[in-house]
């Protein structure tokens, strides 16, 4: 199964929010879209980096095509990944019970455009690229990067059981 682009899976931060009279329902609900959102987003990036090393071993061609396109698809990602440019991020920030996860979901968004950062620093172009795969540079320039992601997903899933665990109250 492919999943999809960066720029596809942001789109949930731009989407409008329509007010309903069951609020913590609507916000669990967007809770869990913005989780598996976050799972998908760390698999895609974590597939792509992993499978670009590889075919560098094989095949160069492959490897700098996946990463140019990842990079293409990082273009197309700006500021709605902030919480107070995204409608989603802002609606679940404004409740105290909520606003814990939607700050990691936010921190956890601007580390894929501190991806975007470190990928067009270290690779302005395709022969950038080629001296960067040679010797695994591409894997130690995103070795860290690789590191921060996984402990950001573990605050974001923490944060999910966290709001998940709220109770109804009336």
């Amino acid at each position: 199964m492919e999943v999809s682009g960066i720029s596809t899976l942001s789109t949930i931060l731009k989407r409008p929010i329509e007010l309903r009279s069951d609020a913590l329902v609507q916000r669990r609900e967007m809770a869990a879209e913005l989780q598996g959102n976050c799972q998908k987003l760390a698999i895609f990036l974590k597939k792509t980096l992993r499978i670009a090393k590889q075919a560098n071993e094989v095949d160069f061609e492959a490897a700098e095509k996946r990463i140019m396109n990842l990079m293409d698809d990082l273009k197309q990602v700006g500021s709605t990944f902030q919480e107070e440019e995204s409608p989603v991020l802002w609606h679940l920030a404004i409740d105290m019970r909520f606003k814990d996860f939607a700050k990691n979901c936010a921190d956890f968004y601007q580390l894929i455009l501190n991806l975007k950062q470190l990928l067009n620093e270290n690779i302005p172009d395709s022969s950038a690229l080629k001296a960067l795969c040679k010797e695994e540079g591409l894997l130690k320039v995103t070795e860290a990067w690789q590191g921060e992601l996984e402990t950001m997903l573990g605050r974001v899933n923490q944060e999910y059981m966290k709001v998940m665990a709220i109770k109804f109250s009336w």
